[in-house]
């Protein structure tokens, strides 16, 4: 019977080089040496006697043959950690720990009834949240330290994939007491944000290059800007000042009433965000991590479904399975 010349080992090597773009970051995100890595690509290349990595302008580009051991390499792993897991899994019920993260729009609205519904099921399952914006999760993702993440849609670093969960729409939101003289939940055009003082997350967070675009091209002049990246620090303040912001809809359902805040859909355009779950592409998730994305996304498309009463609701924006 003939044996594979490929190692494991040095199929784990290749992958996290590439995916890193360094021999000294993928050493550290496999817990080993910088010169062991590069003797298991290189002992990788000699098995296969051509060449896989190429540097191009300072950056490590895949070679045909290294384009099929990266692609074929990331299914093996994970067939073999998914098999590992299964047997595992064989020996009693849910149980270990979830290591998860999710962005500040999802926790507020999404967060405590997911968990009540899955704790309540599957008790045994340990649970660790990370809330953090989405390049630092995507980043913690692909270094193995989260089983998953829910982030907005933007491009995913070699190494991960992504599953689309829902699209959302962003909202204008000021506070009730001081408002902005349109009714509470009523479409209202980009112009209107006009001579507003709003508040921005940072440009750490994906959404504000799409922000500042929009108010540039669409000739909207501010009174005032603050860049502020706390969700709740923002809803605080835009419920005790005149200050305002534009915020996903996920956020703003708890303030579906309007008593402390007022919402206003933005329309003129229609400002819209999409969520997906990314995942390691080479790592199997555990069972419990499996089932507890699965109850996050069924909870996200609930609360998403729930402005579907509004003018301007999308009808693509539902979770749809992939």
């Amino acid at each position: 019977m003939a044996y594979p010349s490929i190692k494991i080992r040095a199929l784990q090597a290749f992958i996290a080089v590439y995916e890193e773009q360094s021999f000294s970051r993928a050493a550290e995100r496999e817990n080993t040496t910088q010169s062991g890595m590069s003797t298991q690509v290189k002992g990788l290349e000699l098995v296969l006697g051509v060449p896989l990595l190429v540097r191009e302008r300072k950056r490590f580009a895949l070679t045909p043959a290294g384009e099929i051991i990266y692609r074929e390499g990331q299914a093996i792993l994970k067939a073999l950690m998914a098999t590992e897991k299964a047997v595992q899994e064989m020996r009693g019920a849910v149980a270990g720990l979830v290591r998860f993260g999710m962005i500040p729009s999802l926790t507020r609205s999404v967060l405590i009834p997911a968990l009540h519904q899955f704790q309540s099921q599957f008790p045994d399952v340990e649970l660790s949240l990370l809330e953090e914006y989405s390049f630092s999760l995507m980043r913690r993702v692909l270094d193995g330290e989260l089983d998953f993440a829910l982030v907005p849609s933007t491009d995913l670093p070699a190494g991960l994939t992504g599953t689309y969960v829902g699209r959302d729409c962003e909202m204008l939101v000021s506070g009730a007491a001081a408002g902005i003289g349109t009714p509470h939940l009523a479409p209202i055009p980009l112009q209107a944000l006009s001579g507003c003082r709003l508040i921005v997350p940072s440009r750490l967070n994906v959404r504000r290059k799409h922000i500042d675009t929009l108010l540039n091209t669409h000739g909207v002049h501010l009174a005032e800007m603050l860049e502020m990246d706390g969700m709740l620090a923002t809803l605080e303040m835009i419920g005790a000042t005149d200050w305002v912001a534009i915020l996903p809809s996920a956020i703003c359902h708890p303030d579906k009433a309007g008593t402390v805040r007022r919402l206003n859909p933005i329309k003129d355009p229609p400002i819209s965000l999409d969520y997906v779950l990314v995942e390691k592409a080479e790592m199997a998730a555990p069972r419990a991590a499996r089932l507890l994305a699965d109850c996050l996304v069924a909870h996200v498309a609930v609360i998403l479904a729930d402005w579907d009463d509004l003018p301007i609701a999308d009808p693509e924006r539902h979770y749809q399975k992939p």
